[in-house]
């Protein structure tokens, strides 16, 4: 009997093309796909709680898959990380109540950007940051992040995946220095537009710059000005951290398997 699994994964999505299944190249998704095809002999269609585009990272990505498996869990862990891309990992695994679905019943979505400022090129941080050249005001940044609690209109930033609706609810948004020279921005709302993260980032970039005024970001909700917002900050300083559930969707309590 098929048993739903869930899955927190984490990714460094550089030479992906996305989490999506797409017809040609590589995805996050076509590469789990493959790995459960591998280890189970079964085709499976994976479930993802949100579809990360080309170059966006994750390590609080979460799936789910329905497969027959007559070993332990821990054998699927195993298994499953044996078979994949270095680029990809199970990082938990357990199994789900059946009509567990990880993108539907998700309440909460949480993104990281991460910026690091220094005018000296950064080897190391090259394919999980963007630079900036130049000098950043943290304050007024932080300051416009006020503008984005709430339930408002973010058809400026971004495009709904579906239909027209552009409303979502910010839960919270912050920006943190946390060295010297690396600034962090962490979002968390209830769903996001395509590109939503990165088309703020980088207009606050601007504000930060001091090219726009710090309740521009306010204008920009009011107006819905899509050419007027960005440019989208660069993907590869974007990382999907977490996901969270409501209390009373639990899944089934048949042990965890962890890294």
């Amino acid at each position: 009997m098929a048993l739903r699994y869930r899955a927190t994964i984490e990714y460094d999505g550089t030479d992906f093309l996305g989490y999506q299944l797409q017809a040609r190249g590589r995805t996050v998704q076509g590469e789990l796909e493959r790995a459960i095809e591998c280890v189970t002999g079964s085709q499976v269609r994976v479930m993802g709680a949100g579809r990360t585009d080309a170059g966006v990272h994750a390590s609080g990505q979460v799936i789910a898959f329905d497969v027959s498996w007559r070993h332990d869990l821990n054998d699927l862990f195993r298994a499953l990380n044996a078979v994949l891309a270095e680029d990809v990992a199970v990082k938990s695994l357990e199994v789900a109540e059946p009509d567990f679905h990880p993108r539907f019943d998700a309440i909460w979505r949480q993104y990281r950007y991460t910026v690091v400022c220094t005018r000296v090129r950064r080897p190391l941080e090259r394919r999980y940051a963007h630079q900036e050249r130049g000098v950043l005001s943290l304050d007024a940044m932080q300051a416009a992040c006020r503008y984005l609690i709430g339930s408002h209109d973010f058809g400026a930033f971004g495009k709904p995946p579906q239909g027209t609706n552009a409303v979502r609810f910010v839960k919270h948004a912050e920006w943190l220095k946390i060295a010297e020279d690396i600034l962090l921005f962490e979002i968390t709302a209830n769903a996001f537009l395509y590109r939503m993260v990165r088309n703020i980032v980088g207009t606050m970039l601007r504000v930060g710059r001091g090219e726009l005024p710090r309740n521009q970001i306010q204008e920009l909700m009011n107006t819905g000005d899509r050419r007027a917002a960005g440019p989208a900050a660069p993907a590869k300083g974007l990382c999907l951290t977490r996901i969270d559930y409501a209390k009373d969707k639990i899944w089934r309590q048949e042990g965890v398997a962890t890294s």
